[in-house]
């Protein structure tokens, strides 16, 4: 009886983690810009209805965001393991993260900024 309780609730735990997933993934707005910071810092705004290709520099390496039909991905980078690459096109959160060069490409709905935090 004890084990049928246990089952219940971790496939209880299971099917609302697999549905707030879904929610974050699936349910999202397209983002109307790409933030990109390197070294904690933002570098540079991306609007993601124009198209172009942008070379971000960090203290730790370089990678190449490219922007093309509304969204945005690392299309080449100088790290060792390339899974900012790997991440492909998007225009939702989660953001695109290269941790070795210290860059990430966060959306935004907005110019606005939701917050700041020191």
């Amino acid at each position: 009886m004890k084990t049928r309780y246990w089952v219940l609730l971790l496939g209880a735990v299971f099917l609302i983690l697999a549905g707030l997933t879904a929610l974050q993934y699936f349910g999202a707005k397209p983002a109307a810009q790409a933030r990109v910071w390197a070294d904690g810092e933002l570098v540079r705004t991306l609007d993601l209805s124009e198209a172009g290709e942008y070379r971000i520099e960090s203290a730790a390496g370089w990678n190449i965001v490219t922007v093309s039909g509304g969204r945005a991905a690392v299309t080449a980078a100088s790290c060792p393991d390339g899974d900012c690459i790997r991440c492909g096109e998007k225009n939702t959160n989660p953001p695109i993260v290269c941790l070795p060069n210290r860059v990430s490409v966060q959306f935004s709905d907005s110019g606005d900024l939701d917050g700041v935090v020191r």
